[in-house]
């Protein structure tokens, strides 16, 4: 069963959050032996408050008394008279409790790419807000002032926590990092301008107004990490040299960290919508130019077919005027009639594939579904392709099973896969070479793999050898066939839900086409797409957010992982369904990752998010550990197909 996500679960939390939890605790009381300095005593605490509401949100609910614990030491450092040293202390870390099971329980997302982001924190803070001076009513303080404190704190110290302590590390080139040093210089000026120098207009201009300037440019420019870092910094200058009434200082400061915030957050779900968008309109571009590739090539396939047909009807028509002529039924009379027969069922099989790809291309191929036993079938099919191996001398090597391969599906077009696969393979190898059949069990599908010693593939002939009507090579091989076997294949394939895959070591090493299906198991179903819990591993945040917008269209409920610590930490403490993890990532191995998964217990399924599939699927360590590969960016359709493969975990 699933596991939420929010706090209400009991969890075992990572060593890297419980470091966190800590640093906060710590920091908290420090911090409000600082406040005591500029802040009022009644709410000196509030910062305390917001970096325990962090400590909460990162390490769980259960370091509550630990939070206790400091804001009764933050209490005791900055003097808080002896009657109220248990009332103060119980109203913050209640204030601190109920902020960070909302945020969890509203899935907040820590980086703020979305404005309900932003939107549900603000609700957030302006409801637990209420609890600290409600409480603190009874230790003598002034109910707005602490109300407007709370908020002041919480907006401008809670998100940068959050921010900064989910993915701390960062890069920028060498532009971005003057243009950061630039408009934070700027923003410096203004605040020594305004709150030490005491400045109050520039010609005519409040300069207030003019601070809105550089926040804004950070918040469309420099995205929220460095939005919650202005924020903290002009808060700093407030408080430390307030130039005016402390209490509409705080006023206006909570006002400018929600505009700063809602800007910085809408321009970052903006972004990420545009990234999808673009990586969508890729992925049409290129079923356009595919298209565009099979109309010339089926215009290209005019020619064969006619050549096509015409080699097989020649012989047959010959054949029929020898028997006109002779008029007996003697030896020739049945080498004719055997010639016939082969010859009209070639002409058959390929009048039978023209239909099949006509039928696919107009959706009207219907599955028979049925429990398959894929041993059967690969055995059918090896006899009903004997007479070719036989024709050119070559000899056929079955390494069946080991158990049973059971699948739901058609066993008539899944014969016609593997058919198809070993007639390729034999017409594409040379007289006396051995061509390999195996099949076997991996993880919860069957993989069958057909490979042979013949002309092999180059790596541009890997990514257009299953266009239909395609042919690698214009010659007497490539003249004997229409180029659709093997766009059947993978239509057949994808129609049982499974893929298949070319690979080769170069022209004239051979090639491998491997088959998966996934196997099926009597009672239990395909996994449910809805609900299903997905966690997506990648540095980038833009990528990361575009696929788990994609999820979440299917129904997923998705949490993000930003480093290998992060990954490994969320994949043991959440056990999601579905791990999606980047194998390309800086300075870190999304393989390693994998492995290390794999190697403490977790059960779940992964995915490889690759920049390319040939080269990923090649790298060590990649069998057996990921049962699935997608080219980055991933459109909606790879996603679906992914998700419809999966079968459900046993939890």
């Amino acid at each position: 069963m699933t596991k939420p996500f929010g706090l209400g679960a009991v969890y075992t939390y990572s060593g890297r959050e419980w470091r966190i939890a800590g640093v906060l605790l710590v920091s908290s009381a420090a911090v409000s032996v600082i406040a005591a300095h500029y802040l009022p005593a009644a709410v000196a605490l509030y910062p305390a408050v917001a970096l325990a509401l962090g400590a909460l949100f990162f390490g769980g609910m259960r370091i509550f008394p630990a939070a206790y614990g400091a804001m009764l030491a933050a209490c005791a450092l900055t003097g808080v008279a002896a009657p109220f040293i248990v009332i103060l202390p119980v109203a913050a870390t209640a204030q601190a409790v109920a902020g960070a099971y909302l945020l969890r329980a509203l899935r907040v997302d820590p980086l703020f790419r979305r404005y309900r982001d932003t939107f549900y924190f603000t609700v957030t803070v302006f409801a637990a807000s209420f609890i600290g001076p409600t409480l603190g009513i009874f230790a003598g303080a002034d109910w707005g002032q602490a109300y407007a404190a709370s908020l002041f704190c919480f907006f401008v110290i809670t998100p940068f926590i959050l921010r900064w302590f989910t993915k701390p590390r960062f890069s920028r080139t060498l532009r971005e990092a003057v243009e950061i040093g630039a408009v934070f210089a700027v923003l410096l000026g203004i605040n020594v301008l305004f709150f030490v120098g005491g400045v109050q207009t520039v010609s005519g201009v409040s300069v207030a107004y003019i601070l809105l300037v550089p926040l804004l440019f950070i918040a469309l420019r420099l995205r929220p990490r460095f939005v919650t870092l202005a924020l903290l910094i002009t808060a700093l200058f407030a408080i430390a040299a307030p130039a005016g009434n402390l209490f509409e200082v705080e006023l206006f400061l909570i006002a400018l960290s929600i505009i700063s915030l809602t800007v910085a957050s809408l321009e970052e779900e903006l972004r990420v919508n545009a990234n999808l968008m673009h990586s969508q309109f890729a992925t049409l571009e290129n079923a356009v130019s595919r298209v565009s590739s099979e109309s010339k090539a089926k215009n290209d396939f005019i020619a064969v077919l006619a050549h096509e047909l015409r080699n097989p009807l020649a012989p047959i028509v010959s054949a029929l005027e020898l028997l006109k002529l002779k008029g007996t039924h003697d030896e020739d009379d049945v080498r004719a009639f055997d010639m016939m027969t082969e010859r009209m069922g070639v002409v058959r099989h390929l009048l039978d594939d023209l239909l099949d790809i006509s039928r696919i291309s107009e959706h009207k191929v219907v599955l028979k579904q049925e429990t398959v036993n894929l041993e059967v079938v690969l055995e059918h099919a090896v006899l009903s392709t004997n007479h070719h191996r036989k024709q050119r001398h070559q000899q056929l090597v079955f390494r069946a099973p080991k158990t049973p391969l059971l699948v739901r599906g058609d066993p008539v077009r899944l014969e016609q896969i593997f058919s198809n696969l070993l007639t390729n393979a034999s017409k594409y190898s040379d007289s006396g070479d051995t061509i390999t059949l195996s099949a076997q069990q991996k993880d919860s599908t069957a993989e069958i793999e057909v490979s042979d010693e013949g002309l092999g593939l180059s790596p541009g002939a890997l990514e257009t050898i299953f266009i239909p009507f395609h042919q690698l090579e214009q010659s007497e091989r490539s003249m004997k066939g229409l180029g659709i076997g093997l766009a059947l294949v993978r239509s057949f394939v994808e129609m049982h839900g499974g893929t298949v895959a070319a690979a080769s070591d170069g022209p004239g090493l051979g090639s491998r086409f491997t088959v998966s299906l996934p196997l099926f198991h009597s009672g239990i179903p395909s996994i449910k797409r809805r609900g299903a819990a997905a966690l997506v591993v990648d540095d980038n945040d833009a990528a990361s957010g575009s696929l788990g917008r994609l999820l979440e269209l299917e129904g997923c409920s998705v949490m993000y992982a930003y480093d290998t610590a992060q990954a490994v930490e969320q994949g043991m403490r959440l056990s999601p369904d579905i791990i999606f993890i980047n194998t390309g990532m800086p300075h870190q191995d999304g393989y390693a990752v994998a492995n290390t998964l794999r190697g403490r217990g977790f059960k779940g399924h992964l995915v490889a998010l690759a920049g390319s599939l040939d080269k990923g699927a090649g790298e060590p360590g990649a069998e057996g550990v990921f049962g699935h590969f997608l080219l980055k960016p991933p459109g909606l359709s790879e996603v679906k197909r992914v998700l419809n493969q999966l079968t459900p975990l046993a939890k």
